[in-house]
């Protein structure tokens, strides 16, 4: 595409609208602050920088602090950010730096900023944008990525990828188109799932459309232009293919996830299943009538041959890439699920009832979601979902539990994934609720006492760990319960 004037200020409207709330992710309150967590962010998360900095600024709040630290207990307090024994190296020399060179105050210079330890390019121009308000446009790997996927720069470096936006983009716009194409970056133009289905920016780019080959990747993602119901990913080996085109579909089913075992019992097709886990107990007569595999993730592949099964369900957080390769291995047809979001089950349900002979109940699945999640709801209370102790695990915003938390009109907190805390980061913390679910881990009364105490100003909640992390059998009832709290 060759980009005009035109097309250039329609991206800009289209980002603007996409992401009204677009601003620097690293929360800071003053340039010094901003600076030290730009270098914590290097190869981390900034989710996971805001976890960490509380602590780090409580101790450390200016220069001259922080020049004197002792570098062993500064590794202790940035080691979650990961490289801390060289992070920890550039923010002392930062410090000193800033003391004898510029009176312990952070300079808003280019050359001088990009000249201090751990600093560079980047950091010098998110520090300039975002704490002095100079215009600059800092390009890390989100916005390298989407400016070559967008064919805005071909550039090969993000040095020459920024001079390209800073030459087509207005000046006064820097700071915040850096902003946006973080956000979309983060939000849609994913490096390994590019939601291009839901893309803001789809017409404009030749990429998503397929008429080019993505640079980041090589490949075509004219795949991934999905309709609103069609899965986001679903994955399966050459055997499955020819199970899921007999022409009754596939006779004899295994399901290695508990909540998928559930929901084919929910869709009265519990004469087709011919196997489970040991986990997957509901309804409680199943374990007397469907014979047992072994775990989700070490399964009983003996058995697993014996009962013959036509197609094995699986799910990609549930269960292992070992035990699809193994299942590949021994010629038996899998079919691979990833349920990231509550509008991944709207996808999982149509594709499941197609292939398994199920169409009206999915249907009707997908219509009572599709009821329950309108109108989206305004953001809530900043929420954090234990899933974990010892050490304490909180599933992220990008999870199918966060993503829940969200539909339900909370704002779920922390860095994405299933990230872990020290009792310093947890502490650090300052969510408004705190959910705890009885499973995976059993909390109880004793535990939500124990948090009240450590968090008194948050209100939590014990709740059905099964309802709100069995997808697609108990979607319906998790979102239910969840805005029953609000």
């Amino acid at each position: 595409m060759r980009w005009t004037k035109t097309k250039l200020r329609d991206l800009q409207l289209r980002l603007a609208q996409a992401y009204p709330d677009a601003k620097c992710a690293l929360d800071h309150a003053d340039p010094f602050q901003l600076v030290v967590a730009t270098v914590l962010s290097a190869q981390c998360t900034d989710s996971r920088v805001n976890i960490t900095t509380p602590a780090l600024f409580a101790r450390y709040p200016d220069a001259a602090s922080l020049a004197r630290a002792n570098p062993a207990e500064l590794e202790g307090l940035i080691r979650s950010t990961g490289f801390y024994h060289n992070k920890a190296k550039n923010l002392l020399g930062l410090a000193n730096a800033l003391l004898t060179r510029h009176s312990g105050k952070v300079p808003n210079d280019a050359h001088q900023l990009a000249a201090l330890p751990g600093v560079g390019q980047k950091t010098a121009n998110v520090v300039l944008a975002n704490a002095f308000g100079v215009p600059a446009l800092a390009v890390d790997t989100h916005i390298f990525r989407v400016a070559r996927r967008l064919g805005l720069s071909a550039g090969k470096t993000p040095e020459k990828v920024e001079a390209d936006l800073c030459r087509l983009f207005p000046r006064e716009d820097w700071i915040e188109l850096h902003h946006q194409l973080i956000f979309h970056g983060r939000r849609c133009c994913d490096a390994r799932k590019p939601d291009c289905g839901n893309c803001a920016a789809l017409s404009l780019c030749d990429v998503g459309q397929g008429k080019l080959a993505d640079p980041h990747s090589g490949a075509t993602l004219l795949a991934r232009n999905k309709k609103p119901d069609e899965p986001s990913v679903i994955a399966f080996n050459s055997d499955a293919d020819s199970a899921l085109k007999m022409p009754t579909g596939p006779q004899r089913i295994m399901s290695l996830v508990p909540s998928v075992t559930e929901l084919l019992v929910q869709w009265g097709l519990t004469s087709k299943l011919v196997g489970r886990t040991r986990y997957c107990i509901s309804p409680k007569w199943i374990r007397a009538t469907v014979p047992e595999v072994g775990g989700t993730k070490d399964p009983n592949f003996p058995r697993i041959v014996d009962l013959k099964p036509d197609l094995v369900i699986l799910e990609k957080d549930e269960n292992s890439k070992s035990v699809a390769d193994t299942l590949t291995g021994l010629g038996i047809s899998w079919l691979a699920l990833e349920i990231r979001s509550v509008k991944d089950c709207l996808a999982a349900w149509l594709m499941l009832g197609k292939q398994l002979g199920a169409m009206d109940q999915a249907k009707t699945r997908v219509a009572e979601l599709k009821k329950l999640l309108s109108p989206k709801p305004k953001a809530g209370p900043r929420t954090l979902t234990l899933i974990w102790k010892n050490p304490w695990i909180s599933a992220g915003p990008d999870t199918y539990v966060g993503d829940l938390v969200r539909c339900a009109g909370f704002t779920p907190m922390g860095p994405e994934r299933y990230p872990t805390f020290s009792e310093e980061e947890l502490d650090a913390l300052d969510p408004e609720v705190i959910l705890l679910p009885s499973e995976p881990y059993r909390f109880t009364k004793r535990h939500a006492v124990e948090l009240q105490k450590r968090f008194p100003s948050a209100t939590i909640h014990l709740l059905n760990g099964q309802a709100i992390t069995w997808y697609l059998s108990r979607t319906e009832l998790g979102l239910e319960c969840l805005r029953e709290l609000l």
